[in-house]
This record gives structure tokens, sequence and C-alpha cells, in this order.
């Protein structure tokens, strides 16, 4: 069966940083063949191949040279390589940057490796100063599809060699991966289609493949006679759906089902590793009234296993007086909650998690019906929460989450928030819809915020992690009070700033009724809020925005005007504000220490900092800042500089179009004054820097 073919014809790298514990390399010699062989083989090529397929692919085809175009990830700790790719700058002579042969191994998958590469890929050409990419793929590769769709790539229909087009395939692909509306390219790359995704089965966010085989392997229904759960709505089935979630892990991972319409009342449940509750048609889970019927888990130090103690929730709305906003849900665990380094989670299927009526208003319990803390890869899908009296979600500090095709609503309460984002890495928020009492979808940066602190909790935020890599698109968000769409920046007082930025954020295909930003931070007096930058908007409908969101300092924005000034010009904080595109190298972009023995006291200025971009002979690589500038008006870019033998360039580049409006090249054997005037032909989002 003939390729499937895509094209990205406006690359825009999103930033995206390697997880810890790995880096990249490059193919230096022959001996690297057999750990090529021994990755690619892990779907990629057949079982059998040699190393004829190596050469076939990488030696004797017209545009890659695998010791110029060939990378590795490798397991610092192991010292092995896991993964690998190819950046191809000419692909048979077409004069377009290709990407060839990308493989990770499967024990490695679902660790944000792919959505990574995928990124460098994009920087290295964008580093040579490619405009048009192009790569070839197959239909069972969903995951690496969804991985190149949300890099920017889209799909392209022509004619095979049989005579068939690709439109029947680029339809199942969207069905399978539950995209509502799927652009089509033609082979020229002019827009040819829209193809309409139907709901999409089960996607597992790449998933170990030993989870997925205990789950399907052990299928628990918690009202079997080994658990008892009764499901009448009067019986408190806590205990029993517990010993379940227990077994599945135990098990090495499970599926704990709870049965079609029954209503199951339960008060906390803590999920384990490898958990994947599915609720059948109609099921609903039920929050307590009952103190009694809740808990926290301890360790057994007889068993060295895990046990429950009763621990019933706090009472009340806001806690401390002394604390502004310090809500109940904070201290209180939540009703699905899966703690410190769970992994591997998932919730799903057509039914319902209803908390507490609110007849008594002194009696609620007020938890958050789903709660995680540093959770690594999760899937929420298709259910529904409601009647909740907190905010609906709060994945806190976690990463690599699927969260698609909610249902969230209860619109009469205030601080009935839908989901918090706080300081999350990899999450994609697609195919919801919202009705909420408060903010719908927010991106909260947070640093020792005293709520996490005064008491021990189940989250905290004293270590800081900036939100990284953030996708929410195709939702219908509303809110009957403050932001359907926005940010909560608060963590200006970390000392690293580059630790509570947020980077890569793509939001697109939405209708979201209000968007703003909160920059006041009750728990600080310094102003400014943490940076942010690599923020995208594209095919939203927006009813209102908010002053407030056109006060925040954004760098590097599209779709709404950018920050208008440089941030942190010095690099006092390092590297953030600042975009950095590297070449091969990774090093080839950083921001280093200066050396503070010089006694040039002009330079004691910059915080002993400076940006730094090398290794040319690897390709061209940029740090830059996007900033809003108006068509006619004069402008100077003006930085002090020192340079090797190679001329560095200053530049300004439209961010839309990609067009270089001007350039100036300058060679400084010493820190000198280097500055260059220009004016821009319209108003718009500009890439200024080096």
């Amino acid at each position: 069966m003939s390729c499937l073919k895509m094209y990205n014809y406006n690359p825009q790298p999103r930033g995206l940083t390697l997880p810890g514990g790995f880096a990249v390399t490059r193919f230096t010699d022959e001996s690297q063949i057999a750990e090529w062989l021994w990755i690619c083989r892990d779907g990629l090529i057949g079982e059998n191949c040699g190393p004829e397929k190596f050469y076939g692919e990488l030696v004797n085809l017209d545009g890659p040279n695998p010791y110029r175009d060939t990378y590795f990830i490798e397991d610092t700790a192991l010292g092995k390589k896991i993964a690998t790719f190819t950046v191809v700058p000419n692909m048979w002579s077409t004069g377009m940057g290709y990407i060839h042969m990308v493989a990770v191994r499967h024990e490695y998958r679902g660790r944000g490796l792919g959505s990574f590469i995928a990124d460098y890929c994009l920087q290295l050409l964008v580093g040579m100063g490619k405009k048009k990419l192009f790569l070839l793929t197959g239909d069972t590769r969903t995951a690496a599809l969804a991985t190149y769709l949300r890099a920017g790539f889209r799909p392209v229909n022509y004619i095979d060699e049989n005579g068939l087009d690709m439109i029947a395939r680029w339809q199942a692909i969207a069905d399978t991966l539950g995209i509502a509306d799927l652009p089509i390219l033609s082979d020229n790359g002019d827009f040819e289609t829209v193809l309409h995704g139907a709901t999409a089965p089960v996607w597992d966010a790449e998933t170990p493949a030993s989870v997925l085989a205990a789950r399907e392997r052990c299928v628990l229904r918690v009202t079997d006679g080994r658990f008892g759960a009764v499901g009448d709505g009067e019986t408190n089935d806590r205990a029993a759906i517990q010993a379940a979630i227990d077994a599945a892990y135990e098990n090495g991972g499970g599926t704990v089902v709870l049965d079609g319409g029954r209503l199951f009342k339960s008060g906390n449940l803590v999920l384990r590793d490898g958990v994947h509750m599915h609720f059948e048609d109609g099921a609903q889970l039920f929050q307590s009234s009952d103190p009694a019927d809740y808990v926290r888990q301890v360790k057994n130090t007889e068993t060295r296993g895990i046990a429950y103690e009763p621990c019933a929730p706090l009472k009340g709305h806001n806690l401390y007086h002394d604390i502004k906003w310090s809500h109940a849900w904070y201290f209180n665990l939540p009703f699905l909650y899966a703690p410190e380094n769970t992994h591997d989670i998932r919730i799903d299927g057509h039914g319902t998690i209803r908390m507490m009526p609110d007849e008594n208003v002194d009696a609620l319990l007020k938890i958050c019906p789903i709660g995680f803390f540093r959770v690594h890869r999760f899937v929420i899908e298709d259910i529904e929460i409601t009647d909740y009296h907190s905010y609906a979600m709060m994945p806190f500090y976690s990463d690599h989450g699927l969260i698609r095709n909610l249902t969230i609503h209860n619109p009469s309460h205030g601080n009935g928030d839908g989901i918090c984002l706080m300081n999350t890495q990899h999450i994609r928020i697609t195919g919801c819809r919202m009705n909420t009492g408060d903010d719908a979808v927010y991106i909260f940066s947070s640093y020792r915020d005293p709520r996490g602190m005064v008491r021990p909790t189940w989250w905290s935020s004293e270590i800081p992690q900036p939100s990284v890599d953030i996708e929410v698109d195709h939702n219908e968000l509303r809110t009957n009070h403050c932001k359907a769409f926005g940010m909560i920046l608060w963590g200006i007082d970390c000392p690293d700033q580059s630790l509570v930025e947020v980077r890569g954020v793509y939001v697109h295909d939405n209708y979201i009724e209000t968007l703003g930003n909160w920059n006041y931070n009750p728990y600080t007096t310094k102003k400014g809020n943490p940076p942010v930058t690599q923020f995208r908007f594209e095919n939203n409908v927006i009813d209102a925005v908010e002053p407030n969101f056109f006060e925040t300092v954004i760098c590097d924005m599209h779709g709404f005007p950018s920050s208008r000034t440089v941030q942190n010009g010095g690099f006092e904080d390092g590297a953030v504000f600042w975009s950095m595109a590297p070449n091969a190298n990774p090093a080839s972009v950083a921001v280093l220490a200066y050396d503070v023995t010089r006694t040039d006291s002009e330079n004691t200025d910059y915080g002993h900092r400076y940006g730094c971009i090398s290794h040319f002979d690897e390709g061209d690589t940029a740090l830059y800042q996007g900033l809003y500038l108006h068509a006619g008006r004069p402008y100077c870019f003006w930085a002090k500089v020192r340079t090797g033998a190679d001329a560095p360039r200053m530049f300004v580049r439209d961010a839309e179009t990609g067009e270089i409006i001007c350039q100036k090249d300058f060679c400084a054997s010493d820190w000198t004054a280097a500055a260059m005037e220009f004016t821009v032909p319209r108003d718009g989002n500009y890439h200024i820097g080096f």
C-alpha cells in the first residue's frame, strides 16, 4: 500500500524540551547500525531486516546522509540508545525538508519523546531556512499521526500508482483519532477539503504494552461476589470498589468496571498504577454525604503494603481566614484521587460522577471530583461530571494527559471551576463541553502557594515546574462567571523564572465565551507575571476578551498581539521570554554565566549572563523574541555582542509568513554594541533576534 503524505508549509516549532534522563546524540560510525536496527525493528521495519535496510533508507536514497542527518535519543542512566530519527534538508531533490525513519522503543513510549522528536525536527529544519516540509507515514501509526498533526503537519490527497486517492484512508484516521475537522491539502499544497471525524474509540496515550495487556487480561466487575458492590444508591460501596482497584493494581494493571444503570454511592477512592476505571452506559458514581465513608491511604508496616484509615473531610468553604481563597477542596482528598508518582491511569465510559446535592449547605463535603498530583500518563474520556461544589478536575503537576469528550456542568455554583492545570506538561484537552460557575479551563503557574503548605495536603507547589506543551482544541467552553479560558500567573516569587514559565500552548478550533487572565497574586507584593512564550491561537470563536489578557506580557504569541517590548533583555533570568531554535547540536543555543572576573564593568548590568549561539558548522540556529510591532514606526534592535570568526546575523522575521524583513551580519572579537534600525511593512507579530 502506498504511503500517506503530510505537508507542513509554515513550520512553527513549539520549543519542547527533552524529558529528564535523556540526551540527543548523533550517528557517528557504522558500529551504531546494530543499535539503529534494534530500535527500528520495534514496529517500524520487519524483525528480520538487516544492515541492508539501513543502507537502503539512509545511504542509497537521494537525500539522506546518516553522518549528517541521523540522530539518537539515549537513556543516560543506562547508556542505551532507545530512539532514532533522521532530518533530511533536501529530499529527492525537491528542496523540501523531510522527516525520516522515526522510531521509539515501545518501553519508552508515553514519555513525551515522540512529541519532542517532531518538534526538534522542526527546530532543525527551520534553523536551516526550510519553510516547506513533508513526511511519509502509514495508516496504522496512529500515535505518530496524532503527534505529527499536533506539530502542524497536514494530510495530503494525491493519486497513487493504482489510480486511488487518499480520502478514504484519511477519513478512517480522522474517525480513529476523534478529530472533528481534518483539513486535507492537495498534492501542490493548496487547501482541498475538510473531513469530519467520528467519535473515536479508546486512545491509550502510549501506555506501555504490558499495562494494556494486563487491562485486557484482568477485567474486574465491582458487583462480582469477590468485591460485593451493590449499586443501589444507598449502600456505601467504597470498600468494594477500592478492593477492585487494589486487585487490578496487584495484577500489574487491570480494568475496573462500574455496572451500567447502577448508582454506586461511595466515599473517596484512591487510584493506583495501571488501573482503568470504566463506566458502563448509565453507571453513576455518587458522592456519599457521610463523613465516616472517607479514608486516606497509609502504609501497612506489617504487610509492607497499603491500608486505609478513616479521614473525614473538613467542612466549610474557605478554611483559613488569613489565606485568601483557601477553599476546602485544596485540603480535602479528591473523590477520585491519584497520589504522587502514580502512572497510567484511565477513567472513561458513558457514565456520570455526581457529587452531593446541596439541600443542606452546612452538611456539604466540598471535595474535587478528580484530583491528581504528579501523575504520569493519564486519560479521562467521555464521562460527565455534575453537581460539584469545587473545581471539577485538578491534575496538578501531572504530565502526558489526554482529557477528551467530557461534559462538565454546574453553572449555578460560584468557585465551580472546570479544569485547573497547575504546572502541567504535555496535556491535551479536546472535544469537551463545559458550562461552569467559574473559570472553565485555565493554566495555573504556581510557586509556594500557601494553601499547599499550611497543613499536610495532597499537593504542593513548593518545588516549581514549568507548564509546557498544552493543547486545547475543539471544545465548547462556557461560564456563568469569570473566564472560559485563561491563565492564573502566580509564580513571580520563584528565584528561577524558567521553572514557572508557561511555554508552548496551542489553543485552536474552540468556542470560548470569555478569554482572560488572572495576574493579581494575593500571596506576594511583587508585580508582574511569570514568563509566557510560544502561545498560539487559531480558528477560535471568542465572544469576549477581557482587558487583562492584553495586559499580560506574552512573547512570541500568534493570533493576538504579542508583547510590545523586549523582555529579560540582558538574560537576567536565563532564557525566559526567549525562543530558542537549535541546530543539529542541542547546545547550539544557550544562556551562559558571564565571566565575573572580567574588569569590564559595563557588563555588570547584565546579571552576569549572556545568550549564546554556536556550532554553526552543524546548521543555522536562532535565539529570538516574538514582539508586536507597528508599520512604518522606526525601531532599533540593540545588543552588546562578541563573536568568533563566523559572522552571526541580527534578523527581523514576520512571525506569520516567515518573510525576512531585515537582517545584518556583524563580527566583533570583544564585547561591542551592535544595532540594527528597521521598520516593518504591517502591524503584526515579528521575530527579532540572532
